[in-house]
């Protein structure tokens, strides 16, 4: 369910889990601690009632001691505390009456024995009194009074009172030990409780965080390692989607994006082998042509520039090949023409003469076709290495490159967004430090309210021993709320560095796509560079259309010449008979022509 959440659901439900966890803890505290406040409060009221019980009996025993001494010596002025005891008792009695409101049984003890003291106060202590006021000149006066049946029921009386107070004491005692069992009960059940509640916060949060850090780090770690593939030469690494919030979006993109690179490149290297294939056909027609073997075919066509380029080369080569099938034509003829000129060379010297000069200009002829052909091969050889140079060039296909610049700038942008969640991320871990450091004063300031009510009960002496204990619970509680905040504070801080640190590695992966488009964008000036020189070839070509065009010229000139010596011969048959000699050179001069001509292979 994790995987299909946005990485801001997870966040908000895992620390809200923890949150609700300590919520949870604090209200069963809460309301142990109720629990305990009011056992406690309990116990102060059975001791508030002891104390007065107590205090009922001491000043009780006061005035029986004060009328004793005056029932001995009679002297007055040790009475005059009295008034002053009686109004004490009296307020006592009214007091725990008011404490045991809650308990009638009580309540009901403490009436009686107000009733028993009013009883022995007014008929008993104030009457023996008088009678001692009576007897005051008489020696005896003392043993008088002892033996009265008056002092007799008094201490009767006295005896019902104690018992009274007894029973009242030894009640708020019981009830004393049944509430402090309680309390201890409450105590021990608290103890558990935040014990127990704060293994489970602890188990509970780390395995809230580790849920999380899986979620987050796992589809992280799954991208890298696929980028960490491509960039060692693995074309074919994926990244396996393993989530569906922003993460495994960002893979998907990743994918796409390794798939459309992959695509693009094997297009390219196809292009590339098929235009290493067209140069090779051409370099091979271009070679045997150099070595004088013109059969070669040109099968390279196209509307590219190589396929232009091989256009031209096929009609060049063919119309070199039909220039020297004339002239190897016109060697035939000069040989012939020379064998019948041989038999009637001797007829007429002053012919042959004519047709000596008519080979000196045949050679020449010859001579300006071999130096217009050589022109003509240089210009090829600087064609070719422009071919060359476009090869090497044209390796990669423009309009792929455009695409992978567009493909490349998509990532930078998919890497600016990343960026951007995780600085969101460590923003909302800041946040989260704030409320953690409020938790923290919070502790602190619990700490030291339960240290001063610590002290406050160690004031308080017995009374204030079971207000000791919750100041000591409270006090461990805020220690164990600012260690478990501590905890949280760390593995807080641990992921803030990982975001950081993942934030540093898309920042970095960024720059090198960065650089990545500026290479794509180099290599495109190259290409258009290329682009520039093969549009140089146009002139080059042009170079090579005039020489085959003065190639004709002097094909004009042979034909010319060769029809002036026909000419000639027609009309000095006879005369060239005489002329024998410059028959042998012209044979020798058509044989060189010949021989010249023969060393191009131009059959098809």
């Amino acid at each position: 369910m994790l995987k299909d959440l946005s990485i801001k659901k997870k966040l908000y439900f895992g620390f809200g889990g923890i949150l609700a966890i300590l919520l949870a803890l604090l209200v069963v505290a809460y309301n142990n601690f109720i629990a305990l406040t009011d056992a406690n409060r309990w116990d102060r009221h059975t001791m508030e009632v002891l104390v007065e019980a107590d205090r009922i009996d001491n000043t009780t025993l006061e005035i029986q001691s004060l009328a004793r001494g005056f029932f001995l010596n009679g002297n007055e002025t040790g009475l005059q505390p009295l008034g002053g005891l009686e109004d004490k008792v009296r307020g006592h009695i009214a007091k725990a009456i008011s404490l045991t409101s809650d308990n009638p049984q009580q309540q009901a003890r403490f009436k009686q024995l107000d009733s028993l003291i009013n009883d022995w106060l007014g008929n008993y202590v104030h009457k023996l009194i008088e009678l001692r006021r009576s007897l005051a000149g008489q020696p005896d006066a003392a043993d008088q009074l002892g033996r009265s049946p008056l002092l007799k029921d008094a201490f009767k009386v006295i005896s019902g009172m104690n018992r009274v107070v007894d029973a009242a004491a030894t009640e708020e005692t019981r009830l004393s030990e049944v509430r402090a069992e309680t309390t201890a009960g409450l105590r021990e059940k608290m103890l558990i409780v935040l014990s127990a509640g704060g293994a489970a916060c602890l188990v509970l949060g780390a395995l809230i965080a580790y849920l999380l850090s899986q979620a987050l780090l796992a589809p992280l770690n799954n991208l890298m390692q696929a980028v960490g593939r491509i960039a060692a030469g693995d074309q074919g690494a994926r990244a396996a989607v393993i989530s569906g919030d922003e993460l495994g979006r960002v893979s998907t993109e990743f994918n796409s994006m390794a798939q459309a690179i992959q695509d693009s490149q094997a297009k390219e290297l196809a292009d590339t082998n098929l235009l290493r294939a067209k140069v090779d056909a051409l370099l091979a027609v271009v070679s045997k042509a150099a070595s004088g073997d013109l059969t070669g075919q040109v099968t390279v066509g196209g509307g590219d520039a190589i396929g232009q380029l091989g256009h031209g080369l096929a009609t060049m080569f063919d119309n070199l090949r039909a220039l020297l099938n004339n002239i190897q034509k016109a060697g035939i003829q000069v040989t012939t023409s020379a064998t019948e000129i041989a038999a009637s060379a001797k007829q007429q010297e002053a012919t042959g003469v004519e047709q000596a000069q008519t080979s000196v200009e045949v050679l020449s002829t010859t001579r300006e076709i071999s130096s217009n052909t050589a022109q003509l091969l240089r210009t090829m050889e600087g064609a070719t290495a422009v071919a060359d140079y476009t090869t090497s060039a044209t390796a990669e296909a423009q309009g792929n490159l455009k695409r992978m610049d567009e493909t490349m700038q998509h990532m930078v942008s998919a890497t600016d967004s990343i960026s951007a969640k995780l600085a969101a991320l460590s923003e909302k871990a800041s946040n989260i430090n704030s409320v953690l450091t409020t938790i923290t004063k919070v502790a602190d300031q619990t700490n030291i309210l339960s240290l001063n009510a610590a002290i406050e009960a160690e004031k308080a002496g017995e009374a204030g021993r079971g207000f000791s204990v919750v100041a000591t619970e409270i006090r461990r509680l805020a220690d164990q709320t600012s260690v478990s905040t501590w905890d949280i504070e760390q593995m807080l801080k641990e992921m803030q560095s990982a975001v950081s640190a993942s934030v540093m590695g898309m920042d970095k992966f960024s720059e090198e796509v960065r650089r990545s488009v500026g290479e794509v964008r180099q290599v495109t000036d190259q290409l258009s560079g290329v682009m520039d020189q093969v549009q140089k070839l146009a002139p080059q070509f042009d170079a090579v259309l005039q020489g085959m065009q003065s190639q004709a010229v002097g094909a004009q000139q042979i034909t010319e010449t060769m029809t002036q010596l026909n000419d000639a011969t027609q009309q000095t048959v006879e005369s060239l008979r005489s002329t024998s000699e410059a028959v042998h050179q012209l044979q020798y001069a058509a044989g060189d022509l010949q021989a010249s001509v023969a060393n191009f292979a131009v059959s098809v």
